[in-house]
């Protein structure tokens, strides 16, 4: 009983952090309908940012956040307004490709940069959990995961209770009738691609504190980001709370008691079954083209 409860625990937290970094994945889709293919290297980029002013600095990763948040804005808000925005309202095939390639010349920009040695951000409670009775409970992934919340939270706030959040909604809704009442798309466009570049940076310095760090590791993020978001419903934000818990705990439970090696296929056959039975997403709430 205690394993599959550790078991279940570490699905939830490693669900929380999956459900940060995807967040933006399905905030640029559901306003630009864009797939971000080089999503994951946002990750990289905002854990890598961390791991440097913790080496250099000797800052705590933790603190590293806002400043993840807001160099990661103005990474995706220039990328967008001067790239993206070009290709948003053209067919899907132009911003896969261009995305892609962004992808390419990020990874190997970041290989040729920090070359392909593996990293870890070791700090003086790397180590340290509770144990409650015979749960291990890490400190680390537990402020990772209630932050992560807090960042998901955050971007449901703005969404719903905030002026620009009615304006990237009005903009997710209907463009001309948007535009039509005023609002600048592709402004809007530009902010949203930053803020979602902005929560998974946040994401990427989370991660920083307990997964290695190296230039490619990019690539299997997107890969399980698109997953926990066409789980919780492609462009519906709440959804990827349930999306990453869902991934994280079958996950967990399936190198538990199966094969470590099988909880990434795993995602794999889980993303083919949501797309072919469910492709609004476990709710039903999510975009379906």
């Amino acid at each position: 009983m205690l394993l599959f409860l550790q078991s279940l625990l570490n699905g939830i937290l490693l669900g929380g952090i999956y459900a940060s970094y995807s967040a933006g994945f399905s905030l640029i889709f559901g306003v630009m309908g864009v797939i971000n293919l080089f999503h994951g290297e946002m990750v990289m980029l905002g854990a890598f940012l961390t791991y440097w002013i913790f080496t250099l600095f000797h800052i705590d990763p933790f603190l590293t956040v806002p400043l993840s948040f807001f160099s990661l804005f103005i990474f995706g808000y220039l990328i967008q307004r001067f790239v993206i925005n070009r290709v948003v309202e053209a067919p899907p095939t132009n911003s896969y490709i261009l995305t892609f390639g962004i992808h390419l010349i990020v990874a190997y920009a970041a290989l040729w940069i920090w070359t392909a040695d593996f990293r870890t951000v070791t700090t003086s409670y790397s180590g340290m959990n509770a144990n409650m009775g015979g749960i291990i409970i890490p400190y680390a992934r537990l402020v990772t995961f209630v932050l992560a919340l807090i960042v998901v939270a955050g971007l449901y706030f703005l969404l719903y209770r905030t002026e620009i959040g009615r304006a990237i909604q009005a903009t997710a809704q209907d463009k001309e009738i948007a535009r039509l009442m005023g609002v600048n798309i592709r402004q809007i466009f530009a902010i949203t691609f930053g803020i979602g570049a902005a929560i998974t940076g946040i994401a990427g310095s989370l991660i920083s504190t307990y997964f290695i760090i190296f230039p490619q590791m990019g690539l299997s993020y997107t890969i399980v980001a698109f997953c926990v978001v066409v789980l919780g419903g492609m462009g519906y934000i709440p959804g990827v709370l349930y999306g990453g818990l869902i991934l994280g705990v079958v996950q967990s439970l399936t190198a538990t008691y199966l094969n470590a090696g099988l909880s990434g296929a795993l995602t794999f056959i889980l993303l083919f079954i949501m797309l072919v039975l469910r492709p609004a997403g476990i709710l039903g709430r999510g975009i379906v083209e």
